[in-house]
């Protein structure tokens, strides 16, 4: 595989007019193996800004973003020096690819193209309810699952119509439940467009308790610790019957 490293300076345009107030430079691209390597310095006068950054290659003449990516890429990455991004190229063009590809970071302003209410928690197997605000209805959502390691887990629903405004979620019964989880919902039609829901836990639909109770409501065992010998366990009585039997 042949990697022809493209490197760039981009001068962005604030969404108010405002002239070269931000600058995106590419100081340096490695390569490391099966990936692509492109430190850069994201600069902006403006403070408590944030930018949507995103590779693309020419193999689609840099129309999607690329999606094998890790490292300060996406949506709310803050300005700063020391930034990378890490691309792997043979996940992204297959074993066999052998040939040249050249390879392009932008970044934009980040403005959420929908705001959604924040996710608190969610059960298992019990539908929930989620509303937003924003979208038209040129955007088609899919709402895919990512662990606290920003792992995919799976994708929940996908082709909503953003103009909807509404939709109901439901988090499939072999997922984990536990604490960290998020959404990424992307427009399947415009996969530059991207956000992140607040983190939030996965509930079981019914507590563990509550399914334990069938098992000790008809009796009980105690096990008797350190018989006369005074170590070990000693038998386990059998419980008994209650009154009436």
């Amino acid at each position: 595989m042949k990697i022809r490293q493209h490197c760039l300076l981009i001068v962005l345009l604030l969404l108010t007019g405002t002239l070269c107030a931000q600058q995106l430079q590419v100081n340096r691209v490695e390569l490391n193996g099966d990936n692509v390597i492109l430190h850069y310095v994201l600069l902006d006068t403006v403070p408590g800004r944030s930018f949507t950054v995103n590779l693309y290659a020419s193999r689609d003449n840099y129309i999607n973003p690329l999606e094998n990516l890790t490292g300060d890429y996406g949506p709310e990455i803050k300005p700063g020096i020391g930034k990378k991004v890490i691309w792997n190229a043979k996940q992204e063009l297959g074993a066999t690819f052998d040939g040249k590809v050249s390879v392009e970071i932008r970044a934009r302003v980040y403005v959420p193209f929908i705001v959604f209410d924040n996710f608190d928690k969610i059960k298992r197997g019990k539908p929930k309810e989620i509303t937003w605000r924003g979208g038209s209805r040129q955007n088609t959502l899919n709402f895919e699952l990512y662990n606290k390691r920003d792992e995919k887990v799976t994708t929940v629903i996908a082709n909503i119509n953003a103009a909807a405004g509404n939709t109901s979620l439901s988090i499939p019964s072999d997922v984990k439940a536990g604490k960290g989880y998020r959404f990424k919902i992307v427009d399947s039609k415009n996969k530059d467009q991207v956000i992140y829901s607040s983190r939030f836990a996965i509930k079981r639909k019914v507590p563990l308790l509550v399914l334990a109770l069938p098992v000790v409501a008809g009796g009980a065992a105690v096990v008797m610790l350190g018989g006369e010998g005074g170590g070990g366990l000693g038998e386990i009585e059998n419980p008994k019957p209650p009154p009436g039997d």
